[in-house]
């Protein structure tokens, strides 16, 4: 990955000296240089929808090598789709003090129609939908401290901050009691973090622990826990095949609101639509690239829920599984995009990714 090299000008910025072929890293790495990301929104829970995205990508050329493969990222940007939900965003992740510092802020607003299922709201009928609308605003802040300067080890500390008013939607009464929900907690993190890239590695591993107490000392509404622990691994193969894979598990306690109750997430598998007290999933991935810049992938993934507060089950289970195509499109960066087709029980679904589908600045 080079870094000493002079930036392209005029157009020739948006092709590769070494190859000819299509690259915006000369591009990015301008002071004003930013790539523009077209949302196409497929997500089976909201509907058909669109939006885009301008990521700012800036390499921290003291850092050599690491600099293109660890910038700054800031982004802004927003969405909406055919059942009326829309979201504005805006974020920035930087590095500081020969990058032992990383400071992650972000800030959004918007409305989410969604449907949530009745085994995630603790009734009876654990398939039966029913459609809320989130009006929502909060922003997050978070600081992580490598443990020593070279280390893949560090602690960090997230705010989390969230105003959430839930209302029923096609239908003249909800099921369970609605009420406005604040959320105001704080976040103790523990990351491991050994990839060779961000954007899409080829080795590496990358873990986060993280306990969440939102408590009303603090300004919250209501009082629960939440605990995540997220586990991700590439492994370069002969033949330039690389192997992921994806563990993910999530536990609330039972105070927790239910529209922040962990899910299944899975390629092909819509948003809430398997919610659980606790909830584990793994997906595997492979990457083979297969011609100059292009890469084909396939992927599966399986997950499960259980559920304590529903009298029904004691949990439901989902399998999915896709494939896909990457172009490189940042060398320097080590940024690849493309496009997943991803197949669930009842479901199809595509995803426009843009670095790898588990994206962690």
């Amino acid at each position: 990955m080079a870094t000493g090299e002079a930036p392209a000008k005029g157009g020739s910025r948006l092709f590769d000296p070494d190859d000819g072929q299509l690259d915006v890293s000369s591009y990015l790495e301008q002071a004003h240089g930013f790539l523009p990301i077209p949302l196409i929104v497929t997500e089976p829970a909201v509907g058909y929808g669109g939006g885009a995205i301008a990521m700012f990508v800036r390499p921290r050329e003291e850092a050599g090598t690491e600099g293109w493969s660890r910038p700054d990222i800031s982004a802004v940007g927003g969405l909406a789709t055919q059942n009326g939900t829309w979201l504005a965003l805006a974020g920035d992740s930087s590095r500081w003090l020969d990058g032992r510092l990383q400071t992650s802020v972000g800030g959004g607003t918007g409305k989410i129609n969604i449907d949530f299922y009745g085994a995630g709201l603790g009734l009876a009928q654990p398939d039966q939908a029913y459609r809320f609308s989130l009006e929502t605003s909060g922003a997050i802040a978070q600081a992580d401290w490598k443990l020593s300067p070279k280390s893949p080890w560090a602690v960090g500390l997230r705010y989390v901050y969230a105003d959430v008013n839930p209302k029923p939607l096609d239908q003249t009464a909800s099921p369970i009691v609605l009420e406005r929900v604040t959320v105001s907690a704080p976040t103790v993190i523990l990351e491991f973090d050994s990839r060779d890239n961000v954007f899409t590695p080829t080795a590496g591993i990358f873990s986060e622990t993280s306990y969440l107490p939102s408590r009303t000392a603090l300004g919250a509404s209501v009082d629960f826990d939440r605990f995540h622990q997220i586990l991700l691994a590439w492994q370069a193969l002969p033949h330039e095949i690389t192997l992921a894979e994806r563990a993910d598990y999530g536990w609330a306690s039972r105070e927790t609101p239910f529209f922040l109750l962990p899910y299944i997430e899975l390629r092909g598998v819509p948003a809430m639509r398997y919610q659980g007290d606790q909830v584990a999933s793994l997906e595997v991935e492979a990457r083979w690239l297969c011609y100059h810049r292009w890469s084909v992938v396939s992927f599966a993934g399986y997950g499960a829920t259980r559920l304590e507060r529903s009298s029904a089950t004691n949990g439901q289970s989902v399998g999915s599984g896709g494939i896909g195509f990457r172009y490189e499109l940042a060398r320097k960066f080590g940024l690849h995009a493309g496009l997943d087709l991803a197949h669930s029980p009842g479901t199809n679904a595509i995803y426009l990714q843009i670095g790898n589908a588990w994206f962690r600045p």
